[in-house]
């Protein structure tokens, strides 16, 4: 990705409404990124990663098969 669309101490910071972390740790260089969100989704298979604690839900998943599911739900298939 450019680096205008990285998040974090090596790109921009970011308060969006709604921010979705799949499969995303919470590592401290990407955290420092978020401004102030106002809602956090995280999905990730380590329910006890740094971003599960900064989310408001939190979902212990594989992020890839959640994302599978959504986009066949959507899709209406």
């Amino acid at each position: 990705m450019p680096h205008e669309r990285q998040i974090g101490t090596t790109g921009v910071v970011v308060s969006p409404e709604l921010y979705l972390a799949f499969g995303v740790s919470g590592a401290v260089q990407h955290t420092s990124g978020l401004g102030d969100p106002d809602h956090i989704v995280s999905v990730n298979v380590d329910g006890h990663c740094p971003m599960m604690q900064l989310a408001d839900l939190g979902v212990v998943a594989d992020a890839n098969e959640v994302l599978d599911e959504l986009l066949s739900l959507l899709s209406g298939q």
